[in-house]
């Protein structure tokens, strides 16, 4: 439960985005928010891959998972997952959200001239936001990173602001837009009022240093974002 209400911090791919819910409950725990984790929902040993934060379910084929479907059992665990991210929340079942936030990890590579180049950059998607508002995001950002130790600071990318970025010297396009989730998930204008989903790379999340680190940046920013677009 929350003292906060309308605040929730959410892991729907705990256990597949590797210490995604961990961090989701560090940041909510130092918020005073609610808090959500959907674990084991995507398995690769189960065979079995539900969307979680959208109504789709991918089908186990050789080796791998098709596309995402609309399937009756991706429609109930994504209205499961509604309903905790209410309840945790602390708003009425078809309320909107007033404020969700939603962590993942990516662990995305891009080809170079010189090879493969592992993303180390935060992608955020955003719902609700001004770009006035998501500038002064970016720039919180940047001050706090600094006082993150060196080895584990990445840059911030976010879908508004930047259709590329710059990493390493190359020029990166955004990619992780979450246009399932806003289309036909949780991140609709009819689930909640305002929706960070931050996808975090391997650098942020694979030491405990660097969950610490992050933990604490993602309090700051999200507690004066917050504050910002009440």
């Amino acid at each position: 439960s929350s003292s906060q209400p309308g605040r929730v911090v959410a892991a729907p791919h705990d256990g597949y985005d590797q210490y995604s819910g961990v961090i989701a409950k560090d940041v909510a725990r130092r918020l005073n928010w609610g808090w959500v984790e959907a674990t084991g929902y995507r398995s690769y040993p189960l065979r079995h891959w539900f969307d979680v934060n959208r109504p789709t379910e991918r089908r186990y084929r050789a080796g791998g998972f098709a596309e995402g479907r609309v399937t009756t059992r991706g429609v109930e665990v994504f209205h499961e997952y509604r309903r905790k991210l209410r309840l945790a929340a602390r708003v009425s079942a078809n309320a909107r959200i007033p404020f969700l936030v939603e962590i993942h990890g990516h662990t995305r590579e891009v080809q170079t001239g010189n090879g493969t180049l592992r993303i180390q950059a935060i992608e955020l998607a955003t719902r609700g936001m001004t770009l006035a508002q998501l500038n002064r995001l970016k720039q919180r950002y940047d001050r706090l990173v600094r006082e993150v130790p060196q080895q584990y600071r990445v840059p911030l990318a976010i879908d508004r602001l930047n259709r590329e970025y710059e990493l390493d010297g190359w020029i990166v396009p955004f990619y992780f837009r979450a246009t399932s989730a806003k289309n036909h998930g949780s991140l609709q204008t009819s689930e909640a009022s305002f929706a960070l989903h931050f996808e975090l790379p391997p650098r942020v999340r694979t030491s405990y240093g660097a969950r610490a680190a992050y933990g604490k940046l993602l309090g700051s920013l999200l507690n004066a974002t917050y504050a910002d677009v009440r």
